[in-house]
């Protein structure tokens, strides 16, 4: 019983003597953070991305943009405060560490652009689905429904074509 108590004093005060427990490097440890990360970027029109942050330099950074695996470069200055200030809390890679990354001309689409491209590939979807059943109806009632549905959608996929249009 007393061995068990001596031990347990003993690491206690080793405990209490590791610099682990000195604040500034505690501090530290807490705010570091690494690369690569999953986060969101906001530009300064408020159009905003998820990315995985691959490396920065006080002026760049690259990222692969999560919906496809692209990889891009993109300026720091170009992002609104929020961002700028989470990205630079994350280490400066020298610029010759870029030059392992491929690049790619950067895109930046915001998510009412992605969801509108979503929606034009469920039409087309649709519209695959209703030729199919065309093709194969005999009824001449159901074949004119068809056509009209195919037309209203094919209505409805121009205008949102249009609005990704109007946001680039």
């Amino acid at each position: 019983m007393i061995f068990m108590g001596l031990t347990m004093y003993l690491s206690y005060v080793f405990y209490e003597r590791s610099p682990l427990q000195r604040e500034d490097v505690a501090e530290q440890e807490g705010t570091a953070l690494s690369l690569p990360d999953d986060i969101t970027i906001v530009r300064k029109d408020g159009s905003s991305l998820e990315v995985r942050l691959k490396s920065r330099t006080v002026t760049e950074i690259r990222f692969e943009r999560i919906s496809d695996n692209e990889t891009f470069q993109f300026s720091i200055d170009q992002l609104d405060e929020t961002t700028r200030e989470l990205v630079e809390q994350y280490p400066v890679m020298a610029e010759t560490d870029f030059s392992k990354i491929p690049l790619k001309p950067l895109v930046v689409e915001d998510n009412y652009v992605q969801q509108l491209r979503v929606a034009i590939a469920r039409i087309d979807a649709d519209l695959r689905d209703m030729e199919i059943k065309y093709a194969a109806s005999l009824s001449k009632t159901e074949r004119r429904t068809l056509r009209n549905k195919a037309e209203e959608m094919k209505a409805d996929r121009l205008e949102l074509e249009a609005k990704i249009a109007d946001r680039q």
